[in-house]
């Protein structure tokens, strides 16, 4: 352990006061807030991959904070106070995104989130959601789009359509580009290909284990924030959370193929926009959940088909879309949708269990840990 290493390396480049375990948009945005707040402080991320491991980079893109279907199910869960707080909570980290980085950075378009019904849409049910959200959001973010159908293409068995003017969709990548160059200068350094074995809040520091290649090497921080969503029960064993994986295809491009919009449909378990004249798809968790709970990347073949035949049948009949690759992602979930934003140590937080909305939540949840690491 910290073997060949040199005076100046053990004395000097080992030795931070704030470590941050995970390199995904939570921990980055942890990472920034403290190190403008103390721009003296030594600041580190240790992220286990080359680029984030878990669905940082690996979403759809989406600027959304829920269609009628999900909050339906969040209201079943939690009540419809509790409700009107994680959609405030989402709503107020995207604008959070959206004010630390810049719309032109991130590429952000409020073209509005729909959500495909197979039935006629029920107003009664628009309308009770426009009346539960309007007091905290100030505006009554749905209506019936059914008459923009036909502009779409969907295939037939899409009978409604319920927009929500408040959505959006990001370009995940300029987003992620934009964080870590924020980041740098903000002074913070960054680790890749970092794996971290253990945190232990004990002595004059905190001790920091990792994995570095086929060496391990011992990280000492004043302070620690655990941000690694999907994978905190590697370092948090009793976390109340499960890895959820997400598959997403991607289409070759179609010239002229452009849906101005976010979409979602079967209760948000899928959902597809398009960048470039590609098709993006993804989802289908549902679908198998057991094969679903894991932190390994893959692809499942159930969904797989199951996406390939929405494709051609829902979203592009009659378009003749080819895919052109597919990848996965891990998000982390629990018994109900409320991120895990806790003190774990006296010198170790914690920030994670996102439930699919980390694009929505992650800054926000990086600011309030960045307040409980002061306090």
């Amino acid at each position: 352990m910290n073997n060949n290493l040199s005076f100046w390396e053990r004395s000097n480049l080992l030795n931070f006061d704030l470590i941050v375990v995970g390199g995904g948009i939570v921990g980055h945005f942890t990472a920034l807030f403290y190190a403008q707040k103390h721009p003296e402080a030594y600041v580190a991320i240790l992220e286990r991959g080359l680029l984030p491991s878990g669905a940082s980079t690996k979403n759809a893109g989406f600027a959304c904070f829920g269609s009628i279907a999900e909050l339906e199910d969040d209201i079943e869960a939690m009540g419809p106070e509790a409700t009107v707080g994680l959609v405030m909570k989402r709503y107020e980290g995207l604008r959070l995104l959206r004010e630390t980085l810049g719309d032109g950075a991130i590429d952000y378009k409020e073209v509005g989130g729909y959500e495909l019904t197979w039935e006629s849409v029920d107003l009664e049910r628009v309308a009770f959601f426009n009346d539960l959200l309007e007091p905290a959001l100030g505006a009554r973010p749905y209506s019936d789009a059914t008459a923009q159908l036909r502009s779409f293409g969907f295939g037939p068995s899409v009978k409604g359509l319920v927009k929500n003017s408040l959505e959006g969709t990001i370009h995940t990548g300029k987003m992620m580009r934009a964080l870590q160059r924020k980041v740098a200068q903000a002074g913070v350094q960054t680790f890749t290909q970092t794996k971290v074995l253990g945190v232990d809040d004990g002595g004059d520091n905190v001790h920091v284990r990792v994995q570095a290649g086929e060496n391990e090497v011992v990280f000492e921080a004043g302070k620690v924030a655990i941000c690694t969503n999907a994978f905190a029960k590697d370092l948090l064993p009793d976390a109340v959370l499960e890895p959820g994986r997400g598959m997403v295809l991607v289409s070759k491009p179609l010239q002229g193929f452009n849906l101005e919009g976010s979409f979602h449909y079967h209760n948000g378990y899928h959902y597809f926009r398009t960048e470039e004249s590609r098709l993006i798809l993804g989802g289908g968790r549902q679908l198998d959940k057991a094969g679903e709970t894991t932190t390994a990347a893959g692809l499942n073949p159930k969904i797989k088909a199951q996406l390939i035949e929405d494709m051609e049948a829902i979203v592009g009949p009659g378009r003749n879309l080819e895919v052109d690759y597919m990848w996965s992602g891990t998000m982390a979930f629990g018994p109900n949708k409320q991120p895990i934003v806790e003190r774990v140590s006296p010198r170790v937080v914690a920030g994670v269990r996102l439930g699919g909305m980390g694009v929505a939540v992650g800054a926000g949840i990086g600011h309030q840990l960045s307040q409980l690491l002061d306090n």
